[in-house]
């Protein structure tokens, strides 16, 4: 294995580290944001919490996109689609940003349903 494979794996596994981060930091946003909607302590700002909530949760929908979108120009610049050769499997990136972006919207649309 020469420099350059080792540069390029470097490269490939920091994105996808990066992309792991991503959809951590995502999840965190929809955890944290469920908890403002649903633990809001005054009764008088339960509306107010639950709009706030919802509102982290699609921040946290925002990054799991922005994170992908990223690791998908990453990809294409580090190691570009070569004609006649077999493309990498990217199944198991697609299906993690795909969870999170379900699970994000999934919640938002709960909160926004439950924001009374």
């Amino acid at each position: 294995m020469n420099t350059d494979d080792k540069a390029r794996l470097r490269d490939l596994l920091a994105n996808n580290n990066s992309l792991l981060a991503y959809i951590r930091t995502a999840v965190s946003f929809a955890g944290l944001g469920f908890a403002v909607a649903k633990f809001g302590l005054n009764p008088k700002t339960m509306h107010t919490s639950g709009y706030i909530g919802t509102f982290i949760v699609l921040v946290g929908l925002l990054v799991t996109i922005l994170g992908f979108a990223q690791h998908r120009a990453v990809l294409h610049e580090v190691e570009p689609p070569t004609p006649g050769a077999p493309a990498p499997s990217r199944l198991p990136h697609a299906a993690a940003a795909t969870g999170s972006v379900l699970v994000c919207a999934l919640l938002a649309v709960y909160l926004a349903a439950n924001a009374t």
